[in-house]
């Protein structure tokens, strides 16, 4: 009895005066590893937020609640174990909606609850919850096609092409489908962007299921290099060099370090993991780089050196996508010096690209990535300030090509501010 009550007293202890302590050791500068603190919880729970109760400790600061505010995101930050934790919690609950799955026989079911992230055990592999067709996103869908076309009209003299990229919540096929009513398909937001014919060409990029399991990252929403060259050759197609495409060499994976993605890290689940994939090419061209304005290479875009030797993050939910290939930049600018060709192209797109904007830009003289998210000039201006541009090519998914940086990267010039 005696043992139990000094393990449950030092247990309580524990709980109550482990954020001071770490705390305390935070302010002192002493070093303390990273699962003790808040730092692996970083990635599981969207960062740590940044939180000073002393600048809100007042009379108006306890009347509007935001020095309890600061104060909880304060004791947050110094949860001792908080990555364990709320690992160990979405561990429980999915363990009683698996018991519960038993009488239900779902493909697919949610690693918490109240997870838009789905597990789905016969594919070892996560998926992101269906998102419903409604009213709202169809208007927005139709919107965006709009402005799109709009666009088009203003720039007569390129050749504008869009191509959505598949994705967990509308490729045929996904299981997650079922678990919403009237979900969005891949095959209804096309029909709503093909409605009528527009100053812009539509690459079809939808994949089967099993071209999908084959094509993306079992734990990320991203897809892999194999789903991203399927990608590049639909698009070499349509730009018009199809029968030039590049060859790849050998396909390379890493087996280390171990993938847990966005739906890992979002899904607290653990179980599942990728691997990093990339493909070798002989005689691949080489580029000038700049990126948001400085001098860089090959080596800031695909960081293989990196990997070779052993160099990568040590936090288990990385996000090795964008390690690997690179982050999202503002406007990346790529001069394939070797180009037979004085053709320019621009491409606005998410961080779909990342991992094979260098697989276009072989065709090309120059070539423009521009992220919408991290750039807010409108494409009108860009197209003021870089002559030359022959093609532009949308390369996204259904969640950036409808969001608002993207229309107002759409709009006219005059229509900004």
């Amino acid at each position: 009895m005696k043992t139990r009550n000094i393990l449950l007293s030092g247990a309580l202890c524990l709980l109550f005066c482990g954020p001071a302590l770490i705390g305390l050791a935070s302010w002192g500068g002493v070093a303390l590893p990273s699962w003790l603190t808040a730092a692996d919880a970083a990635y599981l729970s969207g960062g740590i937020t940044e939180a000073d109760p002393a600048a809100h400790f007042s009379v108006e600061g306890f009347a509007s609640g935001e020095f309890q505010e600061a104060a909880e995101y304060a004791v947050g930050n110094c949860v001792p174990l908080k990555a364990t934790a709320l690992l160990a919690n979405a561990a429980v609950q999915r363990s009683a909606i698996e018991a519960s799955n038993v009488l239900f026989g779902w493909e697919c079911y949610p690693t918490f609850y109240g997870s838009a992230i789905v597990e789905m055990p016969s594919e070892g592999r996560l998926l992101e919850t269906a998102e419903k067709a409604t009213d709202n996103v169809r208007d927005t869908i139709s919107r965006v096609r709009d402005s799109l076309d709009a666009f088009g009209r203003r720039h007569p003299d390129q050749r504008i092409f869009v191509y959505l990229g598949p994705d967990s919540m509308n490729v045929e096929g996904s299981p997650t489908a079922n678990l919403v009513s009237n979900a969005l398909t891949y095959e209804g937001t096309e029909n709503l962007f093909e409605e009528h014919d527009g100053a812009f060409e539509w690459i079809g990029g939808n994949v089967t299921f099993d071209e999908f399991t084959r094509g993306w990252n079992k734990v990320d929403h991203h897809w892999n290099i194999l789903g991203a060259f399927q990608a590049y050759e639909r698009m070499a197609v349509a730009l018009g060099f199809g029968d030039d495409t590049l060859a790849p060499k050998d396909l390379v994976t890493y087996d280390d370090p171990p993938f847990r993605g966005t739906f890992a890290r979002r899904g607290l689940e653990t179980a599942y993991e990728d691997h990093v994939l990339d493909y070798e090419f002989a005689d691949f061209p080489k580029f000038s780089v700049t990126i948001d304005g400085a001098e860089g290479s090959m080596d800031s875009l695909v960081h293989h050196k990196n990997y070779e030797r052993g160099t990568w993050g040590p936090n288990a939910f990385t996000s090795r996508y964008a390690e690997y290939f690179h982050t999202d930049y503002g406007l990346i600018t790529l001069v394939n010096e070797e180009a037979d060709t004085d053709r320019n192209l621009l491409i606005v797109a998410d961080s779909y690209s990342n991992c094979m904007e260098r697989l276009l830009a072989a065709h090309y003289r120059t070539t423009y990535v521009l992220d919408p998210r991290h750039d807010r000039e409108t494409l009108d201006e860009f197209l003021a300030d870089h002559e030359g541009v022959s093609d532009i090519i949308f390369i996204m998914r259904s969640p950036n090509l409808l969001a608002q940086a993207t229309e107002q990267a759409l709009a006219p010039a005059s229509a900004q501010g």
